[in-house]
């Protein structure tokens, strides 16, 4: 195999940071005097967050103790887990939650639980009073409501759905225990929800050759480029005078360089035998229809390797003669496509990927 020309190109992906939400960490069961009083039920709001966006959270599957299990809803972006606690559960203990963002990032939450026992009725002794009734949890009801601050509770309207809360504000979680006797303890619970994380640079713009432009001209004088009118074809030269050669190559943003080259007309010998056609020059440049850089895996651009031959761009059949394109990722030696062009979408890259295109005879 021999590679006639060759050019590469780099992808770049940039993520803002991810960040998962489970509107309950922690519940108390109603239990007797020894385990979970019957069967009992929570719940578990999840939330997944990319910056200040929300993006579907993916709940996989849960690992639970003896006598716990977890359902999913499979709603999305927000899904809900029910917990159920029945009285084979006797001590407290702890659940992890494993949430995929994203399809490959997995961030494991951990629903803490425990177990309000009923308390044994005391004794009554021969002479002694009565001893005081013991108290249960009687009930729990958990709400939500956003808020711009994280100390103080907020006074407006509490919800049992799970509300949108803007970036730099928190979510507060209340949770209201009422026991047997009608006493009641509220409890909270924040999260603050993140801030965008910041934006990654702008790589500079790629700059590939969009045309070329070959004249010619005589002069006496081999240092000093010529003045006069260039031509597109070759002039007759004087023995001793000069034949000039300019090239001008604009590029893709339209900037433009400038090349001379100078041979002296030297006595005209007698004819040789008829060499053969040098070769012309071929060159190769890749461009990408969508640019270069891509935020949050939002890739889909289409990659073009244009192959030039003396200055003139070569397509269809005349390219098919100098040979086949194929396409290398990350220097590997196995060709991950053949052809001028090339597709990239979001999961050919993770963070930044180089594209070598490369004119195989």
């Amino acid at each position: 195999m021999g590679v006639k020309s060759s050019d590469q190109i780099t992808i770049v992906d940039l993520t803002d940071a991810y960040s998962v939400i489970l509107t309950n960490e922690a519940h108390t069961f109603l239990g007797d005097t020894d385990s979970v009083n019957g069967t009992q039920t929570a719940t578990v709001g999840v939330m997944a967050m990319r910056g200040s966006e929300q993006i579907n959270a993916v709940v996989g599957t849960v690992t639970a103790p003896t006598g716990i299990t977890v359902s999913n809803n499979g709603a999305t972006p927000s899904p809900t887990l029910t917990i159920t606690a029945t009285s084979d559960v006797t001590t407290a203990g702890t659940i992890t939650i494993p949430v995929t963002v994203d399809s490959d990032i997995v961030v494991n939450k951990v629903f803490s639980y425990s177990i309000a026992f009923t308390g044994a009725t005391g004794d009554k002794g021969a002479t002694g009073n009565t001893g005081a009734t013991g108290k249960g949890v009687k009930s729990t009801v958990v709400d939500y409501i956003g808020s711009a601050s994280g100390t103080t509770v907020p006074t407006g309207s509490w919800g049992t759905s799970i509300p949108s809360v803007p970036a730099g504000q928190y979510l507060w979680t209340r949770t209201v225990t009422t026991y047997t006797d009608n006493t009641s303890v509220t409890g909270y619970s924040i999260a603050l929800q993140g801030q965008t994380g910041a934006t990654g640079n702008t790589g500079a713009t790629g700059k590939g050759v969009k045309s070329t432009d070959v004249t010619y001209q005589g002069s006496t004088s081999g240092t000093v480029a010529p003045t006069g009118a260039w031509a597109t074809s070759i002039p007759s030269v004087a023995e001793g005078s000069f034949l000039w050669t300019r090239t001008i190559i604009t590029y893709t943003d339209n900037s433009t360089s400038t090349g001379y080259s100078v041979a002296k007309q030297g006595a005209k010998g007698s004819t040789g035998a008829t060499g053969s056609a040098g070769a012309d020059a071929i060159t190769l440049t890749v461009t990408s229809s969508n640019g270069f850089i891509f935020k949050n895996s939002a890739i889909a651009t289409t990659l073009t390797a244009h192959v030039y031959k003396a200055g003139i761009e070569v397509t269809g059949t005349a390219l098919t003669a100098l040979g086949t394109i194929k396409w290398y990722k990350d220097g590997g030696t196995t060709a991950v496509g053949t052809g001028a062009t090339l597709s990239i979408s979001s999961g050919d890259v993770t963070a930044k990927a180089s594209y070598t295109a490369q004119l195989e005879a």
